[in-house]
């Protein structure tokens, strides 16, 4: 048996002591909850012998809204129609990260409804040891990284609240360089872009990179949202990252680009090419050795 508070101000739980109201107490409550009465105060002392998660409703504001507090709840107090109470953090699991007990709600006994609801809940079974493991005895600062790799993480599970809520919390950090490299994961989830993965580090030959490799040929054949020099940006992925399968694929691209560099040095006069692209085109085939070498051996 455990104790569930649920809150819906951001701030609540940073400010002690807390209390919360009776009319939602017990709701969302297990069987064991039946032999904790209000009308018999000593029932409540039941509730301080038992561990207790204070957090947020999702969709809470605040910079703390993702953190679960775990610890025991103490010196109980009924003062009218609220319940007055300390809370005494877990000396080494005090802080747990909401996303990480809602992966396992059915376990906690946690409905969906009831996380956007304040109220007070007693459940049926324990804590599972392993999402208590996960807690720190200091409060995790979010970071910008944090938060990126969060909502990469909830976008690639398909957990879209989740990932709303998390896209507003960027929204709060300034732009800067560390945000758009942690965010370079989110992008390939939307487009799979060639020159992305390098980035991230993904080595050519491994199991990433094999995945990179189907993202990007499946962008590929889908033919939507292309930029205008992907044949470049494909001939010199797939030279990197490619492999046997892909030999004709890369072979289209490369003949793209080749078609795509004689029509540049066509044009005579005014119907010349600019000079910047030329020059662009000339350091997009510099990234593909094979590329390269098809071209020196066409002149």
């Amino acid at each position: 048996m455990f104790n569930l508070l649920v809150w819906g101000h951001g701030e609540w739980w940073e400010t002690p002591p807390f209390t919360s109201t009776i009319d939602r107490f017990k709701e969302y409550s297990g069987a064991e909850a039946e032999a904790i009465d209000l009308a018999r105060p000593e029932t409540l002392r039941r509730l301080e012998e038992i561990p207790a998660l204070l957090m947020y409703e999702v969709g809470a504001g605040g910079p703390h809204a993702r953190v679960v507090r775990h610890g025991r709840i103490r010196n109980i107090v009924r003062r009218g129609h609220e319940l007055a109470f300390t809370f005494e953090p877990d000396p080494e699991h005090a802080f747990l990260d909401r996303s990480a007990g809602l992966r396992i709600a059915d376990r906690l006994g946690i409905q969906r409804f009831e996380q956007h609801r304040t109220h007070w809940a007693i459940k049926d079974g324990d804590i599972p040891a392993e999402l208590i493991a996960t807690g720190t005895a200091e409060r995790a600062q979010r970071t910008v990284a944090v938060v990126a790799a969060e909502y990469v993480e909830a976008r690639r599970e398909g957990r879209r609240r989740e990932a709303a809520e998390l896209a507003e919390e960027l929204e709060d950090f300034p732009p800067s360089l560390e945000k758009e490299l942690s965010l370079v994961p989110a992008r390939i989830l939307q487009q799979p872009t060639p020159e992305l993965y390098p980035i991230l580090g993904i080595e050519p030959r491994t199991p990433e990179g094999r995945n990179a490799v189907v993202a990007v040929v499946a962008r590929d054949h889908n033919g939507q949202d292309l930029p205008a020099d992907w044949s470049y940006s494909l001939a010199w992925f797939l030279d990197l990252y490619g492999s046997a399968t892909e030999a004709g694929r890369l072979d289209g691209a490369l003949a793209e680009c080749a078609t795509h560099m004689i029509a540049l040095g066509t044009g005579e006069g005014e119907a010349a090419a600019p000079v910047e692209d030329i020059g662009y085109a000339l350091w997009r085939c510099s990234r593909s050795p094979k590329l390269i070498g098809d071209l020196a051996g066409n002149r």
